[in-house]
């Protein structure tokens, strides 16, 4: 029987409803980060570690197309990470030789080992996880699959990025669904590093649940000013997603962290996004299905006390964990029913090393403002007219992470609601 519009929302409406009633913990994660096994700079065990200490629930060792499973991989490190290992994890922890060359080598542990080492029951969890990267139809196509077993193939042979996208996707979900794991797809950066992945490969790509949000801002380019920014990008695929008839898309910050150095260099603050996720536990299956559900939050730093959609009422409430002298905006932004959808292409030439561009513009109403308050708590009651509706929680606190990520200030973003 085919399930009509309207009573996929109820069933949602009322799912998050259920979900909400239980005493649910926030629980907060990293799900974009490298280490040595790829291009990262510290030992896997010091950048979980990292994370850890700063009061990080899990954390997923994403590194480039590979899973950490192979027990006789060595790289070549400095001492000084040695030692730290070592001072951290003990003298029987790392294990070290030297080469030909007479440089130390240390053996990289693998998952299994890291998470028997650093895992404790209801405080910190590692889920296995890494990074698909190819070149398709000239493109750049990066994406996470976590809570898998194995290596996921990322040929890059395919015509489309949205067929390559979704060979990628179910790919990773048929590995982690054959071995009773709840499977975790997500599109990474999608407008770095020059506009590669244009909104129109996810609103095709329906099924992709979970993108890069705020995205890594892409390069130079005359395009820039053409091309829709990192707000507009995601309420241009949540709108075109729900006049097909489809689910939107969830924003997932991430500190795709490679250089440790710098994140240390500011001290205790802990990366430059991350979600929060509301789950009854914390393992990896009941993590990513609340993520599915849209039960989490993304931020740079604003921290929520709450996130609540009562779907009866239909409204949207808000409150923020407030720091001491910040300041907060709370603005509900969404787009309404009879929107126009008309859109223009346009072609940017090749311009020394910047490559050919097309695009779109799109309506001036898609992704408006439907209230905006200042405040620690705000509630917004959804139009009849509404599609739907997300926050976006800005602060006066200029992020001490100084990063490629947008914007400046310390944000929070929910989930599209009210669909």
């Amino acid at each position: 029987m085919k399930i009509s519009i309207f009573h996929k929302l109820i069933i949602a409406a009322l799912c998050f409803a259920c979900h909400a009633c239980h005493k649910n913990i926030w629980y907060r994660g990293q799900l974009h980060m490298h280490t040595l096994w790829s291009d990262g700079n510290v030992l896997p065990e010091l950048a979980a570690e990292w994370y850890k200490e700063r009061g990080f629930n899990f954390v997923s060792l994403t590194d480039h197309n590979m899973l950490q499973l192979d027990p006789d991989r060595w790289r070549k490190v400095s001492q000084t990470l040695i030692e730290e290992s070592i001072e951290k994890f003990g003298n029987d922890w790392v294990e070290t030789k030297i080469d030909d060359e007479g440089q130390p080598l240390v053996r990289l542990k693998t998952y299994a080992e890291l998470a028997q080492k650093l895992n404790e029951d209801g405080k910190f969890l590692l889920i296995p996880g890494h990074e698909q990267n190819a070149r398709v139809a000239g493109l750049t196509l990066h994406a996470n699959a976590i809570n898998i077993t194995e290596s996921i193939p990322f040929p890059n042979h395919f015509p489309t990025v949205t067929e390559a996208v979704l060979a990628w996707r179910y790919a990773a979900l048929d590995n982690s669904a054959k071995n009773g794991l709840e499977g975790f797809w997500m599109l990474n950066h999608p407008i770095w590093p020059y506009y590669d992945i244009l909104p129109e490969v996810l609103i095709e790509a329906s099924d992709v649940e979970f993108y890069e949000h705020p995205n890594v801002s892409s390069g130079p380019g005359k395009w820039q000013d053409l091309m829709p920014d990192i707000e507009k990008y995601w309420d241009i695929v949540t709108t075109y997603r729900l006049i097909n008839g489809n689910k939107p898309v969830y924003g997932v910050a991430t500190d795709d962290t490679h250089d440790y150095r710098r994140l240390r260099n500011h001290g205790d603050i802990p990366g430059q996004g991350w979600v929060v996720v509301r789950s009854e536990k914390l393992d990896a299956n009941s993590l990513i299905y609340s993520m599915k559900k849209g039960y989490f939050y993304s931020t740079t730093g604003v921290i929520l006390k709450d996130v609540r959609f009562n779907p009866a009422k239909r409204k949207l409430t808000v409150e923020v964990e407030p720091k001491e002298n910040v300041q907060y905006t709370i603005k509900f932004v969404g787009t309404k029913k009879g929107v126009d959808t008309g859109k223009e292409s346009f072609v940017i030439p090749a311009e020394d090393k910047l490559p050919e561009r097309r695009g779109y513009t799109y309506s001036d109403q898609i992704g408006i403002t439907f209230r905006t308050t200042f405040g620690n708590k705000a509630t917004y009651k959804m139009s009849p007219d509404d599609m739907y509706v997300r926050a976006i929680i800005t602060s006066n606190k200029t992020t001490e992470y100084v990063s490629a990520n947008k914007p400046d200030t310390e944000t929070a973003w929910t989930q599209p609601v009210g669909w």
